[in-house]
């Protein structure tokens, strides 16, 4: 598509007039390099920390990440103020925002053939939670599960959900309360499932969507995907994007691609199908508005109605000028949000407001020829949702959200007018009668109609209600909770935000739902008004949950392994006696939330659960409703998800916090057995950047001792570290750089290991002085932000990390330049925030952000990495160079492309070279500093390397 040309509003002259002035201040500061003697002079390092630091003081989320969630609600933003931390913290440093969307999939084989866990001989084992589920936004009953095709002789009890970032599972006895889910192998276990839809003409073929618009790029997808057997094999949709490439808007900056899809929806047209799928957009948003930051837009040019009129084989967008929006920034496509199908074959189609511009949503159109689309009327609102009656072509619902408060209404005309509806006014105390979602229309809107009485329809927010005459009466029929007045309520339980709600094909009466807690079978929804039992939870074996934190008890393990964790929106789960070889294991929730920070007691006498801020629970262990407890704190002066550390040594917790004054801080807890005695832990290295991560010294015997890494790349070490008399040490390289997400130790206190959050860094550091010399050690790892790292204590050279993408292992981490494969046998490519080590027998509890948890073992046995992985065809060196580097090949790939990408995604370097065993030299000397990709195809090859130009 093309665009207006720009019409400058007063803020864009303002941001030209301020990249007018950055350049005068470049060339100031390179005359007053020429001039000062090259002592004096920051090192080059020194200003990408500054730069950093920059970034950090000025992220759009300074003003919202520490908001309570009813405050967030009234502002419209998504309930989970983690992702915005993990923004911040995960950003490319010499770009400000993160950069996700540059990193290419990694495909590799089962690689390490013995050694550490996740190989062929040590796979990764799934623990559980058994029966927690998560966030899911596709619910729907398998089509061809009828007659006899239904192999167990019951008609539609096989089933299919889909998780925000939990792929697409599948449940073959949604009937059995003990019948369990299993993940679809072909889409990738970590994917966000957004969307579906079933060919009319063929049921064995179904289209998936992949990426949650509504929370602001922090679940990205991959596309469409496709299945024509049914769903038990999938193939990606190669859909051709729409909307020129990537651009530069001044600061801000426009990535192209289908990064979300808000729907899919397909037509019978004489015997062929067509598929539409609407195509969203998101983007790293500055609540403050503030010009110093550079907006992040994904697929904002890209977004629209793909059209496939030949049963999905081709593809075009639709460029309708009536489909478009215009802004003093330029014209965009509306943001298709949902699509219905009416009665005689109509389609109805609404859209949502285009992240960052606040326009294009609340429009509803029509069409009947596929192409031609009228715009029937506008509601003035944002995300906008249809639901149509089975049988009356003429008559829709809406439920929209209109200044933030979920608004209703319906046609009897097909949209030539529309009326208000009358809202269900919910039992719940703390969800105000003028909006049943309270404040969260943005993120849990739902609207259906029953298929066999359009009269009767059903909405979702925080909990389900229902109306049997068009809206004038409505009943609740589920609760998330017993909070007062909903308790006098005898209607099924369904966990709170409601994303999906789906009729079983010829039964108007049973329907699943999707939530925030998994997935809900109503068997006889008609009845839920009055009884409880009407709906029941069904997440058997639906592991999806994101944990943020884990640990292993270390001792009482001959019955089973005991595990807590924090989760998004499901609490802190305890599983105890969880035993290998009998499944996944159910987990209890002593208090419900959002979990955090959580550890047990080495000695087995205690555990930690934190929750949001810096709300942390004393609890006896094994913990049960009979024990001891008290809070340690109970503050909103930590992050949303707080940085905590556990000294069992000593009885001593840790906990990211701030002063009254506002000033960063660490709270040391003495803790007794029914309470704590705090200090204050200020001044010093630890006032110049928020903590992101701590380690208690396993090796201090007379007092504690604590190291701390900062966002702003620095590595310091607390001795005393319970008193106000503490002594601080800065352990910090001059080349760090980055926001630490882990600290650990080797055989001594000499011998630590680092890791960074961020993208376009050196994400893996290990020192064996204590600090006085590092070395980095990269190697062949991607683009991807390091959560933990640990050392195989019983092969020193073996080392294993947790990333966005997954568990990668070593065996040569003694190596300059290690080599890194993934270990993933048992696992997949889904994030691991967290890995704990038991020391008795060398169990890894590997804690994923999507996944629930997963144990190995380290063994004493040397691995070792198979051909196909180890020797990579193309080899770069060096991978830090200043000049000039090197591409070598180990076989005669003939003539390839090169390319070389900066971190914006701009191409700067372009060559045909022939690879034929002998190296070929690249001049890098005119490239500026920092991370590049370098991209090598041909016949044969198709290879992204990382270097850095120094």
């Amino acid at each position: 598509m093309g665009f207006t040309p720009y019409i400058y509003h007063p803020l864009i002259l303002l941001m030209k007039k301020f990249a007018l002035y950055s350049v005068a201040l470049a060339l100031i500061a390179f005359i007053i390099y020429l001039i000062i003697p090259k002592e004096q002079q920051l090192s080059l390092m020194e200003q990408k920390r500054q730069k950093h630091e920059k970034f950090l003081a000025d992220s759009p989320f300074n003003d919202t990440k520490n908001l309570s969630s009813k405050e967030r609600r009234e502002l419209g933003l998504p309930p989970n103020a983690y992702n915005e931390r993990m923004w911040e913290l995960t950003m490319n440093p010499d770009l400000g925002y993160p950069t996700p969307f540059l990193v290419e999939p990694t495909k590799f084989p089962l690689s390490l053939a013995k050694g550490t866990p996740g190989t062929v001989t040590s796979p990764w084992i799934e623990r559980g939670p058994l029966n927690v589920g998560g966030r899911t936004r596709v619910v729907f009953f398998d089509p061809n599960d009828v007659g006899a095709n239904n192999g167990d002789g019951v008609d539609y009890n096989r089933v299919f959900a889909g998780a925000v970032g939990g792929g697409l599972w599948v449940n073959e006895n949604i009937n059995n309360v003990i019948g369990q889910w299993k993940i679809v192998p072909g889409i990738a276990a970590n994917l966000s499932v957004s969307a579906y839809a079933i060919d009319p003409n063929d049921s064995n073929t179904i289209y998936i969507g992949t990426g949650e618009q509504y929370t602001d790029g922090a679940a990205i997808g991959d596309g469409l995907y496709k299945s024509t057997d049914g769903g038990a094999t999938w193939a990606a949709v190669d859909i051709p994007v729409a909307g020129g490439g990537d651009f530069q808007d001044g600061s801000n900056l426009f990535q192209a691609g289908i990064f979300h899809i808000n729907d899919i929806l397909t037509r019978d047209v004489n015997g062929t199908t067509e598929v539409y799928v609407g195509v969203g957009a998101s983007r790293y948003f500055s609540p403050n508005f503030t010009i110093r930051n550079p907006l992040n837009f994904l697929g904002s040019q890209s977004a629209g109605i793909y059209r496939s009129a030949d049963n999905g084989a081709t593809w075009s967008r639709n460029e309708d000028f009536n489909l478009k929006f215009f802004t003093t920034d330029g014209t965009f496509p509306v943001v298709p949000n949902d699509f219905e199908l009416a009665a005689d074959g109509k389609i109805y189609m609404s859209t949502i407001h285009s992240p960052g511009f606040g326009a294009g949503g609340g429009r509803i159109y029509s069409t009947t020829n596929g192409t031609s689309w009228t715009l029937l009327q506008n509601v003035n609102g944002n995300r906008t949702e249809l639901a149509a009656s089975k049988t009356n072509a003429n008559k829709l619902y809406v439920l929209a959200s209109v200044s933030g408060e979920a608004e209703i209404f319906k046609t009897l005309d097909g949209f030539l007018t529309i009326e208000d509806v009358e809202e269900p006014q919910d039992a719940d105390n703390g969800i105000p009668d003028s909006d049943f979602t309270r404040g969260q229309s943005f993120y849990d809107l739902v609207i259906e109609v029953a298929p066999n009485n359009d009269e009767t329809i059903y909405v979702g927010g925080i909990n389900i209600h229902r109306s049997e005459d068009g809206g004038a009466v409505w009943q609740q029929i589920s609760k998330w909770s017993e909070n007062p007045n909903m308790n006098l309520l005898q209607i099924p339980f369904v966990h709170a935000d409601v994303h999906a709600l789906t009729f079983q094909p010829n039964n108007n009466d049973r329907a699943l739902i999707g939530s925030d807690g998994g997935v809900s079978l109503a068997s006889a929804i008609s009845q839920a008004g009055s009884n409880s039992n009407a709906i029941q939870t069904r997440n058997n074996g639906y592991n999806v949950t994101q944990f943020y934190y884990g640990d292993i008890n270390q001792i009482d393990f001959e019955d089973g392994d005991d595990f807590i964790g924090g989760t998004q929106d499901n609490g802190s789960p305890v599983i105890n006696n969880s035993v290998i070889g009998n499944g996944l294991s159910s987990s209890f929730d002593p208090t419900g939330g959002d979990g955090s920070f959580s550890a047990i007691d080495d000695e087995g006498v205690y555990a930690i659960l934190g929750y949001t801020s810096r709300t942390h629970i004393y609890l006896s262990y094994p913990i049960n409703n009979n024990g001891s407890r008290y809070f340690i704190s109970n503050e909103n002066d930590g992050d949303f998800i707080n940085v905590g550390e556990l000294d069992s040594a000593f009885d001593v917790f840790y906990a990211n916090s701030r002063t009254a004054g506002n000033q960063n801080s660490i709270t040391a807890c003495e803790l007794g057995a029914s309470s704590a005695n705090c200090t204050e832990i200020t001044g010093g290295e630890i006032a110049n950047g928020r903590p992101t991560a701590m380690k208690a010294s396993p090796f201090s015997t007379v007092s504690p001792t604590l190291y701390v890494g900062s966002q702003d790349s620095r590595l310091f070490r607390i001795d005393n570290a319970n008193s106000t008399a503490n002594s601080i040490t800065s352990l910090s390289s001059p080349d760090f750089l980055g926001s630490v997400s882990d600290i650990e130790f080797g055989a001594s206190e000499l011998e630590i290991f680092l890791t960074m959050h961020n993208y376009g860094v050196n994400n893996v550091w290990y020192t064996n002085d204590g600090g006085v010399t590092w070395s980095q050690k990269d190697g062949n790892l991607p683009d991807i932000p390091v959560k933990a790292i640990l050392q195989n204590p019983l092969v020193a050279n073996e080392v294993i990390i947790g990333t966005q993408n997954g568990i990668y292992a070593t065996t040569d981490f003694d190596s300059p330049s290690p080599t890194w494969v993934q270990t993933m046998n048992g696992m997949t490519s889904v994030p691991v925030y967290d890995l704990d080590l038991r020391t008795a027998d060398n169990t890894v509890l590997a804690t994923t952000h999507g996944r629930g948890m997963f144990t190995g073992k380290f063994d004493g046995t040397t691995a070792s990495i198979t051909n196909d992985i180890r020797e990579k065809p193309i080899k770069i060196f060096p991978t830090q160079a200043s000049t000039e580097i090197f591409v070598d090949s180990n076989r005669d790939f003939g003539n390839t492309l090169i390319t070389i990408y900066n971190l914006n995604g701009q191409q700067v370097y372009k060559a045909n070279k022939s690879l034929s065993g002998s190296k070929q030299r690249i001049d890098i000397s005119a490239l500026s500093t920092g991370f590049y990709l370098l991209k090598v195809t041909g016949d044969g090859i198709n290879q992204t390397t990382k270097f850095l130009k120094e």
